[in-house]
């Protein structure tokens, strides 16, 4: 698997100048049998297909904030901590 396939079904965002879809983003359709370029379907242009290169677009990545929590090693690890000892 190398990293196109990753790129399968999900959201991407046009980010390179040289493409006049830069600012899009858009779902990945297919991956055409040359193995770079993708059939995305572009967001906000009512369905509107477009071929791009893999190298004019990136994977858009869900922000996450997992918070401030006391960090756990597992029962085994915490036992021998000097808080932990009997």
């Amino acid at each position: 698997m190398n990293e196109v396939n990753i790129l399968l079904n999900q959201e991407v965002k046009v980010t390179d100048y040289r493409s006049e879809f830069v600012g899009q983003t858009g779902l990945v359709r297919k991956i055409m049998a040359d193995g770079r370029t993708l059939e995305i379907e572009l967001a906000h242009t009512s369905g509107k297909i477009v071929l791009l290169d893999y190298t004019l677009v990136s994977e858009i990545q869900e922000p996450y904030d997992w918070g401030k929590q006391e960090q756990s090693l597992g029962p085994d690890a915490n036992s021998v901590l000097p808080k932990n000892r009997l």
